[in-house]
């Protein structure tokens, strides 16, 4: 049987519109009797350069048309690129149709991206820059890559003649490492099309500060169409208005998935993370619960309901200043009352509430983007593991609940203090689990909260007792956390040593 671990390179595609470092690739290769296939503006490139090119159009039979448009679409190039070496069928039809096979792909993309970044470019201009054909092949030899080598960027040139010239071909390993590539090449392209297309008309006025442009733009798989929503009255949407409209969705999410229909729940989000959070027996008490958690930071902050929003509701909380109102729906009452308020935005999003969470989060780093599935409220408290002496009361176990489920959407190291029905407190964001314990616990007193017999809620372990010692000392009684901890032992004889409550969850839920 062939061995197919290292592929003898004897023809090779290359249709590039970068044509940096071009020519010492095609030289090597010519050097080495590849047959070079081209087209276009690139093989009249290599001609110019005294390097030896047949023309595609010589292998499929047919000339270049539609102004380029149509030129490697043909099943005697995608057949080369995709018959598999190791299946007689696929070699005896590649033979019958006189399809030559292709070892190597080299192919980088029209420059869609430059051109979207152009002051006043036109949609005909930026449809024409996007690349069919270049794509087509590419994930055509990255889908065959035992088979096939691809390069999709000349800065991989050098790498690739250092392999080629020590083995005349190409080995198995570095194919799946050049076809990986190829996909995250692919990818990104399709998400740059699709975010300068899908953006027209919807620049915002700037970033998270004045210097910083910024766009937004949909993702038609989430159900929930927050980044396309139009205010009922108000001002346009910033930047940072949809990011906190996003967070204050997500944390009521994390607060109301769970509970029955005739539970109300109020959500209030200053810079990303929740400052005020209640449960009521109303819409009206719970959003006033929900500002009394820290009226202070509540100033200009966002505030997401779970009901539809009465006369009642609005007439509470429209002596105070607010960004944006987020509900499932407004009444007539409650849209004439916030109507004087002429920049106060309201958003009503039907299925709030109903909406299945986004599939997927996205952050972008140096060089490329981060992908994870998108975390998810915490509804198992009651079948979280208790680990020290005593057993939370049953009004311990509500306020538990309560504080590790706004543990989720707060910034991490996140803590969260909490009566059964309301946010006292949080500390967030901070270097080590103990400041946010003691800053949860000073702003909680700063406010006059009660925390006697409350429950503290922490996104993840704690790594020390210390923080345990802090809660303790301001009468904290219950905690939920993940644990896992090398220190677990500690940290329960240190809740046991101030009869503290405290159960693990045994999930982690950062939000850095």
């Amino acid at each position: 049987m062939e061995n197919f671990d290292c592929i003898p390179i004897r023809r090779a595609l290359i249709s590039v519109s970068d044509k940096t470092g071009l020519v010492d690739l095609a030289r090597v290769l010519t050097d080495q009797n590849v047959e070079i296939l081209s087209t276009g503006g690139t093989a009249s490139f290599l001609r110019e350069q005294g390097i030896p090119v047949r023309d595609v159009q010589d292998v499929t039979g047919f000339p270049e048309m539609m102004d380029g448009r149509i030129k490697t679409l043909h099943p005697r190039i995608h057949g080369g690129l995709l018959g598999r070496r190791d299946n007689t069928a696929h070699m005896r039809a590649m033979d019958e149709q006189k399809i030559p096979t292709i070892d190597l792909l080299v192919v980088n993309l029209y420059p869609f991206e430059e051109v979207a970044k152009k002051p006043g470019v036109t949609r005909e201009t930026l449809i024409e820059n996007i690349d069919i054909g270049g794509p087509a092949m590419l994930r055509s030899a990255a889908k065959n890559h035992d088979f096939v080598a691809v390069l999709c960027d000349p800065a991989q040139y050098g790498e690739f003649l250092q392999q080629f010239q020590l083995s005349r071909g190409s080995t198995r390993p570095y194919r799946q490492q050049l076809a990986m590539r190829v996909f995250a090449r692919t990818a990104a392209y399709d998400e740059a099309i699709l975010g300068a297309l899908a953006t027209e008309g919807v620049i915002l006025r700037y970033g998270e500060n004045p210097h910083q442009k910024a766009r937004v733009r949909p993702n038609p798989r989430d159900e929930l169409a927050l980044a396309t929503q139009k205010p009922l009255q108000g001002k346009e949407l910033s930047f940072n208005n949809l990011l906190d409209a996003d967070a204050a969705f997500f944390a009521l999410r994390c607060l109301m998935d769970g509970r029955s229909d005739d539970q109300f729940g109020a959500i209030v989000i200053k810079h990303g993370t929740p400052c005020g959070a209640a449960l009521g027996i109303t819409l009206r008490d719970a959003s006033e619960r929900a500002i009394a958690s820290d009226p202070t930071s509540a100033f200009g902050g966002i505030v997401a309901l779970s009901h539809e929003v009465d006369g009642r509701t609005a007439s509470s909380l429209s002596p105070i200043f607010l960004e944006l109102v987020l509900a499932p729906s407004f009444s007539e009452d409650s849209l004439g009352i916030f109507s004087r308020k002429k920049d106060l935005r309201l958003l009503s999003l039907s299925n709030l509430l109903t909406s299945k969470l986004p599939e997927e989060s996205c952050r972008s780093i140096a060089g490329g983007y981060l992908h994870q599935t998108h975390d998810y409220p915490f509804l198992g408290m009651r079948s979280a593991r208790v680990v020290s002496n005593r057993t939370p009361s049953e009004h311990e176990w509500k306020a538990l609940d309560l504080a590790f489920r706004l543990s989720i959407p707060t910034r991490s190291n996140a803590i969260t203090l909490c009566s059964e029905h309301q946010l006292l407190a949080a500390g967030a964001g901070q270097t080590s689990r103990v400041d946010s314990v003691r800053i949860a616990i000073n702003k909680a007193k700063q406010l006059n909260h009660q925390l006697s017999g409350c429950a503290l809620g922490s996104d993840a372990f704690f790594p020390f007792a210390d923080g345990i010692e802090e809660a303790a000392s301001a009468g904290i009684s219950a905690i939920a956390q993940p644990g896992g901890s090398k220190r677990d032992e500690d940290v329960i004889a240190a809740a046991n040593a101030h009869d503290i409550a405290m159960v693990f969850t045994e999930e982690r839920h950062f939000r850095h």
